[in-house]
């Protein structure tokens, strides 16, 4: 009888602790590979060149790169944490970002879509989650 309980306590146990939390579609590492920004009148690949890579864990995002635009060249890197509210419906608080010191401390809200291997994400929305009339769009393909 002892032996029983030894042997289920131990499956039980075996079991429990094998059980991998399962993890966002999102998490990863992503590889900019399209992205329009009306702000800048610009385009990317276009206009826009060079590389960018947004990655995200659990609750954080970081993403980093080197882009150019026309002759000028910057470091683009930054990171914030982020949830999902409902369905697409997705929020960045910015705690660094080298290109816009003025979103630091700022919540963007955004669509946000996962299609096979490719993230899209549009923003900025109004308050009934609605595409504003000029809107930026990221498309990013999965880099694992």
């Amino acid at each position: 009888m002892k032996n029983m309980i030894l042997i289920s306590l131990v499956i039980a146990l075996g079991t429990t602790s094998c059980t991998q939390e399962k993890k966002s579609p999102i998490e990863g590492g992503w590889l900019l590979v399209y992205g329009k920004w009306p702000g800048v009148d610009a385009t990317y690949p276009g206009r826009m060149t060079g590389i960018d890579v947004k990655m995200w864990t659990k609750d954080c995002f970081v993403f980093a790169g080197k882009l150019q635009l026309d002759t000028l060249k910057v470091d683009s890197y930054g990171w914030g944490k982020y949830r999902f509210s409902e369905g697409n419906h997705y929020e960045e608080d910015i705690i660094y970002h080298r290109m816009s010191e003025s979103s630091i401390g700022a919540t963007i809200k955004m669509l946000i879509e996962i299609r096979n291997d490719t993230l899209i994400q549009q923003w900025p929305v109004d308050k009934n989650w609605k595409l504003k009339e000029k809107y930026s769009i990221e498309k990013y393909v999965r880099l694992e």
